[in-house]
C-alpha cells in the first residue's frame, strides 16, 4: 500500500482546515528542501529542487520550506502565497555564479527602476510570505561585476503581509532588496552586509505602506536605509527604529526617486557610523547622515526623524526640493513636487568635513514648515569667510547630494534658501578650529522668525532674538558674572533699558525689560551665556563665562 497518498490527503485536509480557521500556514507543514533532491555541498545547482519545495508547499495550503544542514547553491527562486522560506542556523543559501540562471522579470508595476530586472529571490502578487531563520542568504554578488541586470538579493512586488525576520543577508549583485508596492511589511532583526558590487543598497522600501523596520544592522557601500517612490505609488505609514546603519554614501535617505511621494514617515532611534569595510580611497566616511528630497515630482508630508546619533559623516543633513523631473516611460515630465512638514529632532552628529548642512527649495517653490530641534553638530572648522558677492548656484535639476552646492558654502552651520516656515530650536555647531563663516545664512526665507547665530570660543548656536527694547542715550554697559553666578552690570554714561540672556543652545534664561545697572538677583546656570543689553539705539551682545 502506498502510504504517501493518504498522508498527502491528510496534509491537504489539514491545510484546508487551517485556512478556514485562519491559523498561520507555517504551523501546517514543513518541507525540507533535501526531500526534493537539494544537495548541501556548496556546488550543486539546487534551483529546481528548492522551487519544487516552494511549489508543493504552496499547493498544499502553505507552510515552511526548510533550508538546513549545509550550503545550498541556487539561482532565481520564486516565493508564493502562504510560504515561509526558513534558512536555519548554520545553513546558507548561496547565489549561483551563472547569470543565465537569473531570468529577466519586468516589474508588473510601472517604475523608473529598470537598471536591474533579475533577483535571487522573487515574488509578485503573493500574500503571507516570509523569509526567516538565523542562517545566511549570500548572493555572491562579486560574480556579476560589470554585468547588466545584476541580481537583487530579494525583489518582492505588489505583495501583502510580508515578513523578513532574523536572517543574515550578504553580498547581492545589486540592491540587497527591492520591496515595491507592498502592503504590510515587517523587517525585524535582520543583519545586512553588502559590499560585493556597486549599487549595494541595504533596506530599500519603494512605494510601500504600513511598514515596520526594527532592530536591524546594515553595513553597505550604498544607502543602508532608503525610502523611494520609483512609480506613481505613495510610500506611507513607515516606521524604522532601533537600527545601526553604516555606509560610504547616504545613511538615512528618502529619495532620490520621488514620483509617488512620501507620507507619515517616522524614523527614530538610529545610529549612523562608518562602514566596517574601509580602505583607500574609501576611508570609512559617509557622504551624508540624513538626506531627504523631492526632485521627481511627488510630495513629502509629515516626516519625523529623531533620536539619531551619527559619526564619521561628511555632512549632517540635506533637505532638498528640486526639479530633476525623471518620468516614467511614456509619461509626461512631472511638475515640481512639494516638501512640507518635516521635523528633525534630537540629532547629534560628528562630521569630518566643512561641507555645510543645507535646507533648500528652488525659486518659486519653497520647502515648507521645516523644524530642527535639539540638533548638535561637531565639525572641523577653520574655514575662511566666503568672499562677498559669491553666488551659490541653484542646480535645480541636479541629483541631491551633500556637495551639490559646492564644498564651501557661506555658512559653517546651516545654509537655508527658498524655505517657508522654518523653526530652529537648540541648534548648535561646535568647531575644532574657529570658523570665519557665520553659523547661519538665509536667502529667500519667508513666513519665519528671524534667527541669529552667536559664536562662542568653541562654536556657535542659532537662536531667535526677542524684539528690541526702546533705549535712550549713549554710553557703555559692562557685564560680568560673580562667584555666585549672578550677573553684574555697570553703566559708564549709559542708561540701561533692558537685558536678556540665552545659553549657547538659544534657550532664554533671563529677560528683564525694566533692568537697571547693578546686580541681577537671579543665579545663572554654569557655562557660557549670551547676554544682550540695550543702551542707546542698538543692542550689544557679550559672551559671559558663568563658573
Amino acid at each position: 500500500m502506498d502510504i504517501q497518498t493518504p498522508l498527502k490527503n491528510a496534509v491537504l485536509g489539514l491545510s484546508l482546515m487551517l485556512t478556514v480557521l485562519h491559523i498561520s500556514p507555517a504551523l501546517a507543514q514543513i518541507y525540507p528542501v533535501t526531500d526534493f533532491g537539494a544537495v548541501a555541498d556548496g556546488s550543486t545547482d539546487n534551483t529546481v529542487a528548492i522551487q519544487a519545495a516552494i511549489d508543493t508547499c504552496h499547493a498544499y495550503g502553505g507552510g515552511r520550506v526548510l533550508v538546513s544542514g549545509g550550503d545550498f547553491v541556487t539561482a532565481t527562486i520564486r516565493l508564493k502565497s502562504n510560504v515561509e522560506l526558513h534558512v536555519a542556523q548554520g545553513a546558507k543559501l548561496l547565489g549561483s555564479a551563472a547569470l543565465e540562471g537569473y531570468p529577466v522579470m519586468d516589474s508588473p508595476v510601472p517604475t523608473v527602476m529598470t537598471e536591474s530586472r533579475t533577483s535571487l529571490i522573487y515574488a509578485e502578487y503573493a500574500d503571507h510570505i516570509s523569509i526567516t531563520g538565523s542562517g545566511t542568504i549570500d548572493g555572491r554578488g562579486s560574480s556579476f561585476i560589470g554585468e547588466n541586470d545584476r541580481p537583487f538579493g530579494l525583489r518582492l512586488i505588489s505583495c501583502t503581509n510580508v515578513t523578513i525576520e532574523d536572517i543574515e543577508l550578504r553580498n547581492s549583485g545589486f540592491w540587497m532588496m527591492h520591496n515595491l508596492n507592498i502592503d504590510t511589511l515587517t523587517i525585524r532583526n535582520v543583519s545586512i552586509y553588502n559590499h560585493s558590487n556597486s549599487n549595494n543598497d541595504g533596506l530599500s522600501i519603494d512605494g510601500c505602506s504600513n511598514v515596520l523596520i526594527e532592530n536591524c544592522t546594515v553595513d553597505s557601500n550604498n544607502d543602508p536605509l532608503v525610502l523611494k517612490a520609483t512609480g506613481n505609488v505613495v510610500c506611507e505609514n513607515v516606521e524604522a527604529r532601533n537600527c545601526t546603519l553604516a555606509t560610504w554614501t547616504r545613511a538615512i535617505k528618502i529619495g532620490t526617486e520621488t514620483l509617488g511621494g512620501f507620507r507619515n514617515i517616522h524614523l527614530h532611534d538610529l545610529t549612523v557610523q562608518w562602514s566596517s569595510l574601509a580602505f583607500p580611497p574609501f576611508i570609512g566616511v559617509a557622504d551624508c547622515g540624513i538626506l531627504l528630497s523631492i526632485v521627481d515630482g511627488g510630495y513629502m508630508d509629515h516626516v519625523v526623524v529623531e533620536n539619531v546619533t551619527m559619526e564619521s559623516v561628511k555632512t549632517a543633513l540635506l533637505i532638498r526640493l528640486g526639479d530633476r523631473a525623471n518620468a516614467l516611460p511614456g509619461e509626461p515630465v512631472p511638475a515640481v513636487g512639494t516638501l512640507q512638514d518635516v521635523t528633525l529632532r534630537n540629532i547629534t552628529a560628528t562630521v569630518e568635513s566643512n561641507i555645510t548642512s543645507t535646507i533648500s527649495g528652488i525659486p518659486g517653490h519653497y520647502a515648507t514648515d521645516i523644524t530642527l530641534e535639539n540638533v548638535h553638530v561637531t565639525f572641523p572648522g577653520g574655514a575662511a569667510a566666503v568672499a562677498q558677492g559669491s553666488v551659490v548656484q541653484e542646480n535645480e535639476s541636479a541629483k541631491p547630494e551633500n556637495d551639490m552646492f559646492g564644498e564651501t558654502l557661506p555658512a559653517h552651520g546651516l545654509y537655508v534658501r527658498h524655505v517657508s516656515g522654518l523653526t530652529l530650536e537648540d541648534v548648535c555647531f561646535t568647531w575644532e578650529a574657529a570658523d570665519q563663516r557665520p553659523a547661519l545664512v538665509v536667502d529667500d526665507l519667508v513666513d519665519s522668525d528671524d534667527y541669529e547665530g552667536v559664536n562662542s570660543g568653541s562654536g556657535s548656536c542659532i537662536f531667535q532674538p526677542t524684539a528690541m527694547m526702546e533705549s535712550d542715550g549713549p554710553g557703555i554697559v559692562h557685564v560680568w558674572a560673580d562667584a555666585d553666578r549672578k550677573l553684574h552690570f555697570s553703566c559708564d554714561g549709559a542708561s540701561l533699558n533692558g537685558i536678556m540672556a540665552h545659553d549657547l543652545s538659544g534657550r532664554l534664561l533671563l529677560k528683564d525689560l525694566d533692568a537697571e545697572c547693578g546686580t541681577v538677583s537671579m543665579q545663572m546656570p554654569a557655562g557660557m551665556a549670551v547676554v544682550t543689553v540695550w543702551s542707546a539705539s542698538t543692542p550689544n551682545t557679550a559672551l559671559v563665562l558663568v563658573r
